[in-house]
């Protein structure tokens, strides 16, 4: 049996390099991983499909690195993704019950990207249904498809959303790395949640199409893993890297860390109070929410619309809406009043309504962000907020957990803001 549980990319990828064992037997670990956090008493609802044909993919990738072929550090290793990416052969609901039958024809463009970089697809995570833009009181990590996903941590506590199941799956070790989507904090809630590290890239960093939309003004894919490591190889993997490679980064050791982790959580409990409401607040302007809302109502029903026009299907988020209504108890158990917020715009991106929304959005953001950064590169925020400017403006964040204590788990720095065009 090969021991996946809480294994780096970089073990596993040396594993594979010393035959210690093979990506099949790698993957068969996962899968059985999966399994066991499937079936009750410890089913997390964290994966919703499995692919059927990982350990065929797996077996051509060991046929590969037998003839001396190795395409990268992802080479052979297993990953899941989130259910809003298109998976050839595989369907893409985002959690909904109306899309169950919406297979994918061909791999979104950053599936692919991961195939050539040789990582084999394990399956699909379950999500908020719809990125979370179904029902404003829908819990974090439901969906009418996946159901329930559970805290990978404490099964009482939300497991944060959108991407639930990827955060949770990252966390448990159902694969080696996970795959998330952001539009707001959907990749760092879920892993400041689960106590793992997720990287929301700046907005066009990783590519969106294939992926089933919320908001192309904020949408961006990112990876969710146990370590900044993990992360950085993902997208050193992807071309994302332009300088260091990820080899070159120097970290903590373990044994270094626990005293200065303490140092700092001491530091950060004397002194949380004034820096969230004397240097935090000081800073940033509230934010246009009202501005970024509407922005996303009407992004969402034109998006969606056009996604799902460019697969063929004789569907539209009126006919969406108009099928939960037949059966809202199973269909919309929490509603869908995000749906028809949205379906109540136009849609039209060339409105003036549109236009102000997305000026008024994009300027606050960008104007708030900016004044943080010409005096620094980096912008760390103690809570969620400033998630919430990076998100509108489009800029790169990272969630980074940074210990334990006790029956209390630190999520994370939730962020951690580059002011480098694309991360």
């Amino acid at each position: 049996m090969v021991k996946v549980r809480e294994q780096d990319i970089a073990t596993l990828s040396l594993g594979l390099q010393q035959g210690k064992f093979t990506s099949v037997e790698l993957t068969t670990a996962y899968l059985e991983r999966m399994a066991f956090f499937s079936t009750p008493p410890f089913n997390v609802n964290a994966v919703v499909l499995v692919n059927p044909d990982a350990l065929a993919e797996a077996e051509i990738l060991d046929g590969e690195r037998q003839h001396g072929h190795v395409r990268g550090p992802l080479h052979g290793i297993p990953i899941l993704v989130k259910d809003n990416i298109d998976v050839a052969g595989l369907p893409t609901t985002a959690g909904a019950l109306v899309l169950t039958n919406n297979v994918a024809t061909q791999d979104a463009e950053l599936i692919q990207k991961l195939r050539e970089a040789g990582a084999i697809i394990l399956g699909k995570t379950n999500l908020s249904e719809f990125a979370h833009f179904k029902s404003d009181i829908e819990p974090s990590g439901f969906s009418v498809v996946g159901g329930q996903t559970i805290n990978a941590i404490f099964p009482d506590l939300t497991p944060s959303g959108s991407s639930s199941g990827s955060g949770v799956a990252a966390s448990l070790s159902l694969a080696a790395v996970t795959i998330g989507t952001e539009t707001n904090g959907s990749i760092l809630a879920p892993a400041q949640a689960n106590s793992v590290v997720g990287l929301k890239p700046t907005v066009g960093a990783w590519p969106v199409v294939g992926i089933l939309p919320l908001a192309h003004s904020q949408d961006a894919p990112g990876p969710i893993g146990r370590t900044v490591a993990d992360v950085a190889t993902v997208w050193q993997a992807l071309g994302g890297a332009t300088t260091a490679s990820v080899s070159d980064v120097t970290v903590l050791q373990p044994d270094e860390t626990d005293v200065l982790a303490q140092h700092v959580v001491n530091q950060m409990m004397a002194n949380l109070t004034s820096f969230t409401f004397k240097r935090y607040d000081a800073v940033l302007p509230p934010s246009d929410e009202a501005a970024e809302y509407q922005r996303l109502l009407f992004e969402f029903k034109h998006d969606l619309d056009e996604y799902l026009w460019e697969r063929g299907r004789n569907q539209s988020l009126t006919d969406i809406i108009a099928y939960n209504n037949a059966d809202l108890a199973t269909r919309a158990p929490f509603g869908q009043n995000l749906l028809l917020a949205a379906e109540a715009t136009t849609g039209d991106l060339s409105s003036p309504v549109y236009q102000d929304a997305d000026r008024r959005a994009r300027n606050y953001a960008t104007t708030s962000l900016e004044k943080l950064l010409t005096a620094s590169d980096v912008v760390v925020g103690a809570d969620f907020r400033l998630v919430d400017f990076a998100a509108v403006a489009g800029y790169p964040s990272i969630s980074i957990p940074f210990g334990q204590f006790g029956d209390v788990t630190f999520g994370g720095l939730a962020s951690i803001i580059c002011s480098c065009p694309a991360t």
